[in-house]
């Protein structure tokens, strides 16, 4: 006998996405000194339509939550830039910056799917309160 298991839809990754976030801490609990936090997020790809870049201020009351799907609808990846707010935290800039590459696939149906390899140009800058 042979069972298949089917990866998860799109709907419930975004729910599992959303459920991630909702228990995540907040910022002011993780991070109790920190103001905010701005992640830009740039889009490099080899198709003729690259999605636009994006800008999260994240302030005290805003979810500890660095996971980002894939911006192309028929993507099931995501970028987790869990590492590169932990750099930006750590580092004496407060900034970190890189690039990651999405791992997800790409088309409706499963014999069509192709590798998406989207690249996401990433900048995350921490500014902490001043001290009084």
């Amino acid at each position: 006998m042979k069972f298949v298991v089917s990866a998860p839809t799109r709907k419930a990754q975004m729910e599992q996405l959303r459920r991630d976030r909702a228990t995540a801490p907040v910022l002011r609990t993780a991070f109790p000194t920190l103001q905010h936090l701005r992640i830009e997020l740039r889009f490099q790809g080899s198709g003729s339509s690259v999605p636009t870049s994006q800008t999260h201020m994240l302030y005290p009351p805003a979810r500890a939550f660095f996971e980002y799907r894939c911006p192309y609808s028929d993507c099931d990846g995501q970028f987790d830039l869990d590492g590169a707010v932990t750099a930006a935290l750590a580092d004496a800039t407060h900034r970190a910056e890189g690039v990651l590459e999405c791992h997800g696939s790409r088309g409706q149906d499963h014999a069509s799917r192709r590798a998406c390899l989207l690249q996401l140009i990433y900048e995350v800058t921490a500014t902490y309160q001043q001290q009084s």
